[in-house]
């Protein structure tokens, strides 16, 4: 695999902002949708208005290639980048990372406030996490079982 994937997450952000910058995550869903592109092709989705200059894509992209994000390569003159994770993995490794985080200020403290979120869901959430837990328990149980007849 490649380098270790670097971000800070900020709680006080929204959707991808919690650990991406505006244009890392614009750049990210072009990516993502397009595949591979140069920074003309990545410049020329974003629409007129937002008035994004070509050096700071490309210096985006660079600072992005340094965290783990994006893949980089030369074809002529151009560089083309590819993101390291579709957006399935890149959410997983986050996800992971952030609950890893969180757990060490207080588990106790972050299992509380998730089990209070997740209470706000519709019941068939709540329904997928409760078969979750259960089938984690009882894997548990099972290598614990194991475990014990080993010894």
């Amino acid at each position: 695999m490649s380098k270790a994937l670097k971000f800070n997450f900020n709680p006080f952000k929204a959707g991808l902002n919690h650990v991406l910058g505006t244009l890392e995550k614009d750049i990210m869903e072009v990516l993502w949708k397009r595949g591979e592109s140069c920074v003309k092709d990545i410049l020329d989705t974003f629409p007129v208005d937002k008035n994004i200059s070509y050096s700071a894509v490309i210096t985006v992209t660079n600072r992005m290639t340094k965290k783990g994000l994006l893949k980089k390569r030369k074809v002529g003159k151009a560089y083309f980048y590819k993101p390291i994770y579709d957006r399935e993995e890149f959410f997983e490794i986050v996800s992971k990372k952030v609950v890893e985080g969180i757990s060490e200020f207080s588990l106790k403290s972050a299992m509380v406030h998730f089990v209070d979120y997740m209470s706000q869901m519709d019941s068939e959430k709540i329904e997928y996490f409760s078969k979750l837990i259960e089938s984690k328990r009882q894997s548990f149980s099972k290598e614990l079982v194991e475990h014990t007849k080993k010894t």
